[in-house]
């Protein structure tokens, strides 16, 4: 039997950091993973990726064009070229129909780091590898449907923070949680290392995650009634993710498959 092989990019939005969670710009930590096929990734995502930078930007093959959302948003670097309003409208609505066709699927866990420290059985817990805990376990259901097979490429931090990510996935693989066993877990992802890339390896799927995290962390807590705006854009995005690319149970539900609000 055949099988696609699935890879699940994963991005963060906010920090990790405990120091200053009653500031609410500190106060909220997100994963973000897009599932896709090899294949999807490899032969429909990254080449049109490819069109847009040559397109659009000077694109040097030798020195590529790095999608970062943060430098699209305050036109940084190549990014200046989008001060063009014509390159900018071309940008916009080339990406939004890649963010509308690909095929991916996506999966966002939240924390309120606030509130889970008032509680006595999260405070030992570490937000950051809590969420990856949870995204992996969601990944492996999304296997199960799929009836395939995945490993998981988080975007690295380097150092003791790859490390120590590394050791709260091996904890889930070994454990797995309440709701779901670890030899589900092992069969469906059955690599024991997480794949770290970094920004300059211009890997396309992480680079979608970085253009979906914000707009899905954003749409979440506007859902939960958070004070938050979101611009043109992460409407846009977040329009799509909910019409068509959020995970999602053979109903149709969406919160506790593609969306996960914690504690």
């Amino acid at each position: 039997m055949s099988f696609s092989m699935y890879r699940l990019y994963v991005d963060e939005v906010g920090t990790d950091d405990m120091g200053a969670v009653e500031n609410d710009d500190h106060r909220y930590l997100s994963l973000t993973g897009v599932a896709m096929t090899l294949e999807a990734a490899r032969d429909d995502l990254g080449p049109k990726f490819n069109w847009v930078k040559s397109t659009i930007f000077e694109h040097d093959p030798d020195n590529p064009i790095i999608f970062h959302r943060r430098k699209i948003v305050q036109r940084k670097e190549s990014f200046g070229a989008l001060n063009d309003l014509r390159k900018a409208d071309l940008f916009d609505r080339a990406m939004m129909k890649i963010i509308r066709q690909c095929d991916y699927t996506v999966i966002t866990a939240i924390i309120d780091k606030l509130d889970a420290s008032k509680r006595e059985r999260w405070r030992e817990k570490h937000p950051y590898h809590y969420l990856m805990q949870i995204l992996v376990e969601k990944f492996a259901r999304f296997l199960v449907r799929k009836d395939s097979f995945g490993d998981i490429m988080p975007e690295g931090r380097k150092g003791k923070k790859d490390a120590a990510l590394q050791e709260a996935y091996e904890t889930v693989r070994t454990q797995g949680n309440y709701y779901f066993p670890p030899e589900q877990i092992c069969y469906r992802i059955p690599s024991q290392k997480l794949k770290f890339r970094y920004k300059q390896d211009n890997v396309a799927g992480l680079q979608l995650a970085d253009l979906l995290a914000h707009p899905s962390h954003m749409y979440i807590r506007s859902t939960r009634g958070h004070p938050v705006s979101l611009g043109r854009y992460a409407r846009q995005v977040a329009t799509v993710l909910v019409q068509s690319k959020y995970d999602r149970s053979t109903t149709g539900k969406i919160h506790g498959y593609g969306i996960k609000f914690l504690p």
